[in-house]
């Protein structure tokens, strides 16, 4: 007897039994939490809809073009909103020089880290598809706790452990499911292409005197 839980189900049910216990949090904090999640998986649809248009398609580096000044400007306004700018002014004051200049490097590779990153996602997301990005984003995350356990040697429960193993088995069902829709299209594409070929050679073999 099996229970006819859909692939994507056991993903997610998989990642909040793998994250069971470590639910805290304020109400300011969960509302946010929610707006980030809507936000990321809007950006994550978009971003895929944008880069596969048919009217004008858009390179990876154009949507990141586009969208970092917004998401610079955004994260300046909110700065100002709480305060932190001022804090930061603050603290840039008390730094040596050559503490300033160590705090720029870092801020630079942090930098050039999170452009690699985007650019790796937004490729991902075009050769991919939304879902796809998704849930290989939750397996990242099991796959982080099982690193945790494994070199940190972090303590886990057997509801945790359950959670990580429904995932990552949801993961792997996803993948399968995604390669065998794909498979009869791989192969009308293999013999389109076949014919092709055979096509040509025959023009070419006509010729040749």
């Amino acid at each position: 007897m099996s229970f006819c839980v859909p692939t994507d189900e056991k993903v997610i049910i998989g990642v909040a039994l793998a994250t069971a216990g470590d639910y805290y949090f304020t109400t300011l904090g969960f509302l946010l939490t929610l707006l980030g999640t809507l936000l990321a998986a809007l950006k994550t649809i978009l971003t895929n809809q944008i880069q596969k248009s048919i009217s004008s398609p858009m390179h990876q580096l154009d949507v990141l073009l586009r969208m970092s000044p917004l998401a610079c400007l955004q994260s300046l306004m909110y700065g100002a909103a709480v305060g932190e700018i001022h804090n930061i002014r603050t603290f840039f004051a008390t730094l040596s020089v050559g503490a300033r200049f160590s705090l720029l490097a870092k801020l630079a590779i942090n930098g050039a880290l999170a452009f690699a990153l985007n650019y790796t996602s937004f490729t991902a997301n075009n050769k991919t598809s939304p879902l796809t990005m998704t849930v290989a984003a939750n397996i990242k995350q099991c796959l982080s706790i099982v690193l945790g356990v494994w070199i940190f040697r972090l303590q886990v429960g057997w509801m945790n452990a359950i959670g990580i193993i429904m995932a990552l088995a949801g993961g792997a069902w996803y993948a399968k499911v995604r390669l065998g829709a794909r498979s009869p299209d791989t192969h009308e594409e293999r013999k389109s292409n076949d014919a092709l070929s055979t096509a040509t050679d025959k023009l070419k073999e006509k010729d040749i005197p």
